[in-house]
């Protein structure tokens, strides 16, 4: 019988990070700790052990018997390599690099070949391993490093000709066979070293990575969206079952001893333990630090060690490798946790059980991108994709900002794991009473208890698209900004300016989201899943993605979106073009559908849409659009308590020859903005209502303080006014302070933990009206065709605002806006003291 069996060691009281501020009224800023890194997401890094920098996403590790090298392949935004790593020495011995990669790495037993999958280019990557070097033996593969400037931009346009997306291999050298998945089209393929010859099975679902047991005959597929694992005949390649588990199966492990499989299911916080000789789950491990936590932790890669007496997990979300007792077959038994790096993305363990080997998917810190300084853009740089980074860009793209690393830590005592568990518990925000309450000092309107009432009945949550704090609000007079990375200043978004100024300016906000395709779930969500974290990075850098299955279960998290939180509970809800797609009306015109199941029948038809099926409308006819509804809404007194807009028109269209420009863009935006909140202001309402401003990401524009810190505003009778909030606050603070007023529970680990607003409110009412600023600029100028990158803009596809190449459009943008010449600051020098990664502090 299947068990949930959560253990974690009482460790005293453990007030959270926010608990400790609040006492002492003093805020925290992302960067460097007494002890480590503060992460934009309020969480704490401590990583334990040496590091080794890698580029990012390090979705497979493999030791080799010399108790010293590891292979490392790496799959993220940057650079796909596959490293040869000396971690007795800490340095990269060998590391040939790949346009597409993706998780499924394996090794002969000889240990002189390794087959690497190479993801959307559809097929196997293969090298030679001797004398401690990798050398490449795919005849479609070059070194990119090899390549010049203009082949390896020709290259990144290139598509791939294959649609297949190669994922899990399996090499059984008894057969002679290599099996591999193609995860886009749900295929199991097996090839025969000695003939080549090749058969192939359609499996159907996601299936992720594929094992063949020693102790058993049959082959093992997860299947990534199914929520099972499939039984496979290795011969007919037939399925022969189907194994239940839990949501988004990833990565497995065979015990090497007894009969056992363990899955890592990533949205259920949970590894599966399979019995293989009778096909079923016999035990059910949760993975989260504490027994209720819901969706959150993310368990994605999985390890046993040599003597089978131990599991470790990598717990990508909560930063932490789980440490677990599984020696007994019926009984297992979390022994303790061990901190890593920013989301852990592979484990395994040294074949002398000395080391365990981590990947980390993210490096070990955030990172601020103002301009590149003379020094940076001269300097070498190892990573290709940073290099061409540097060609193109006058500031680094987010996802150039991250890294990835191998951390390598000896197996930790006793004693050292209660230290490592303790830190983890340190690090953490989250604790099972904040599913139900979020305790503060001074009295707000805002609950400290799910379910409390508030003054405040309605609230109307506003998306808007993609900017940094600095690129609007760097030339406030207050707050910590940098006036020379203003790209939109006061002239293009006087309301931004007035709203922040009339009401709380807030310059200590960070996104969840570090571009538009994780943004959205984070901003509706409060949660990625372990599929959207890993799938931008490739998508984003121009290369093929793995495709969502048609109900979307690899995006959607198992408590859902706010909306969906909001029907749960009985509060009504009303969308006006988040998660909606354009669709024709069938006669001639277009309509707003929703893109999931929550939305229908509460999406508006007409926000968002032009006569056309892909026109944009601008934001100042949505305003009107959203505004007509509000009124009709105050006449019947149907009011719905929880409304969600997309305001997007701030992300621009680039310099399209024709389309608007990015500043008149980016004004319209900002006026209807202003007029949606004069008109609540001055309505009947606007007692009762609070309204949330922030951006989905922040990637598509420069910061000097991080990356994702972002543009946000809360306007309500009951918020502060004139006042400057540098209280650090990230996309869920906003989620759990609405769930707050509306007497929602948290959707994930992540608003729970989240600090609520509370400082941006007071219990005092201050009725005055808000007066919008008209248009500073030409609302309706347009770009000529000799703009500045109006001939690349044209190509690029504006219709939603996943579809663009950010990653160039931003380059496009500043020189746009600054001048194609325009100068790159001096470097700022700040008296920061970085830790050396390769020690402890």
């Amino acid at each position: 019988m299947s068990r949930l069996l959560t253990v974690f060691l009482l460790l005293g009281p453990l007030a959270s990070l926010q608990a400790q501020d609040a006492a002492n009224s003093k805020p925290r800023y992302v960067g460097p700790t007494s002890t480590g890194f503060l992460l934009p997401n309020g969480w704490h890094l401590t990583p334990a052990g040496k590091h080794v920098e890698t580029t990012d996403l390090p979705l497979n590790i493999i030791p080799l018997q010399d108790n010293r090298h590891a292979l490392v392949a790496t799959s993220g935004f940057n650079t796909h390599h596959l490293y040869l790593i000396d971690y007795s020495a800490g340095k990269i011995v060998s590391e040939p690099s790949t346009r597409n990669s993706w998780f499924g790495l394996v090794l002969n037993k000889e240990e002189s070949k390794v087959w690497w999958s190479g993801g959307g280019v559809g097929l196997v990557h293969t090298f030679d391993l001797k004398e401690n070097s990798l050398k490449s033996t795919s005849p479609a593969e070059a070194d990119l490093s090899k390549i010049s400037m203009p082949e390896l931009l020709k290259l990144l346009d290139a598509e791939p000709d294959s649609k297949s997306f190669l994922s899990g291999l399996c090499l059984d050298e008894k057969r002679k066979a290599l099996y591999t998945l193609d995860i886009n089209n749900g295929n199991l393929t097996v090839a025969n070293f000695q003939d080549a010859n090749k058969k192939h099975s359609h499996l159907g679902g996601r299936p992720y990575d594929i094992i063949a047991p020693v102790r058993a005959s049959l082959l093992y597929v997860s299947d990534w969206s199914g929520r099972q694992v499939l039984v496979v005949d290795p011969t007919s390649l037939k399925i022969t079952a189907k194994i239940p588990v839990g949501e988004h199966p990833n990565q497995m492990v065979a015990h090497p001893l007894d009969n056992r499989l363990f899955v890592a299911c990533a949205s259920s916080n949970t590894v599966c333990a399979i019995d293989t000789q009778r096909g079923v789950v016999t035990e059910v491990i949760s993975t989260t630090l504490f027994p209720k936590a819901p969706e959150g932790s993310t368990p994605c890669a999985l390890a046993i060690s040599p003597d089978g007496k131990s599991l470790y997990v990598a717990n990508a979300d909560n930063n932490c490798v789980v440490a677990i007792d599984i020696e007994d077959e019926d009984k297992s038994l979390i022994k303790g946790f061990i901190p890593t790096g920013w989301y852990p993305t592979s484990v395994a363990v040294t074949p002398d059980n000395k080391n365990l080997l981590v990947g980390v998917g993210k490096g070990l810190q955030s990172k601020a991108n103002p301009l590149f300084t003379k020094e940076q853009l001269e300097s070498k740089e190892k990573d290709i994709v940073k290099t061409i980074a540097k060609k193109l860009m006058p500031y680094p793209y987010v996802g150039t900002t991250m890294s990835g690393a191998l951390s390598i830590v000896p197996i930790p005592d006793r004693k050292a794991l209660k230290e490592y568990t303790a830190q983890v518990y340190r690090n953490c925000p989250y604790s099972d009473q904040q599913l139900t309450s979020a305790p503060y000092p001074v009295k707000t309107a805002i609950p400290t208890k799910v379910g409390d009432p508030s003054p405040i009945k309605y609230v109307l949550y506003i998306i808007k698209e993609n900017r940094t704090y600095d690129q609007v609000f760097g030339d406030m007079k207050k707050g910590n900004g940098d006036a020379s990375l203003t790209m939109f200043g006061e002239k293009i978004t006087p309301n931004h300016h007035k709203l922040a100024e009339e009401f709380v300016l807030l310059d200590n906000l960070y996104c969840n989201g570090q571009v538009s395709v994780d943004g959205h779930p984070w901003s509706t969500m409060a949660y990625h899943t372990d599929y959207i974290a890993r799938d931008w990075h490739l998508t984003y850098s121009r290369r093929p993605g793995v495709k969502d299955d048609d109900e979307g279960n690899l995006s959607n998290a198992p408590s859902g979106y706010l909306w969906d939180a909001c029907k749960r509970a009985g509060v009504s809800y009303r969308n006006y073009g988040e998660y909606g797609k354009r669709v024709s009306d069938g006669k001639g015109g277009a309509r707003m559908e929703a893109r999931v199941p929550g939305l229908i029948d509460h999406i508006c038809p007409n926000y968002g849409v032009s006569k056309e099926v892909t026109g944009n409308v601008r934001d100042t006819e949505n305003a009107e659009i959203f505004l007509k509804e509000y009124r009709a809404f105050l006449k019947t007194g149907n009011m719905p308590r929880m409304m969600i807009m997309s305001l997007g028109e701030d992300h621009t269209s680039g310099t399209s020859p024709k389309a608007f420009t990015p500043e008149a863009c980016v004004a319209s935006n900002d006026l209807a903005l202003g007029q949606i909140v004069e008109e609540i202001s001055k309505g009947p309402l606007w007692k009762e209502t609070a309204i949330f401003v922030i951006e989905d990401d922040a990637q598509n524009g420069p910061d000097h303080v991080d990356a994702q810190r972002t543009v946000g505003l809360v306007i309500s009778p009951f918020t502060k006014r004139k006042y400057l909030d540098s209280t650090m606050y990230s996309t869920v603070s906003m989620i759990r302070t609405m769930e707050l007023i509306l007497g929602l529970p948290p959707l994930s680990q992540y608003d729970a933990s989240a600090r609520p607003m509370f400082d941006s409110f007071t219990d005092r009412m201050d009725l005055t009206e808000y007066k919008h600023v008209g248009a500073q600029i030409d609302l309706n100028r347009k770009n000529g065709m000799t703009a500045y990158g109006a001939d690349r803009s044209a190509k690029m596809d504006f219709s939603d605002y996943d579809l663009v190449d950010d990653f160039e459009l931003n380059e496009i943008l500043w020189r746009a806006i600054k001048g194609k010449d325009a100068p790159i600051p001096p470097a700022v020098r700040r008296a920061i003291i970085f830790r050396n990664q390769n020690t402890k502090e």
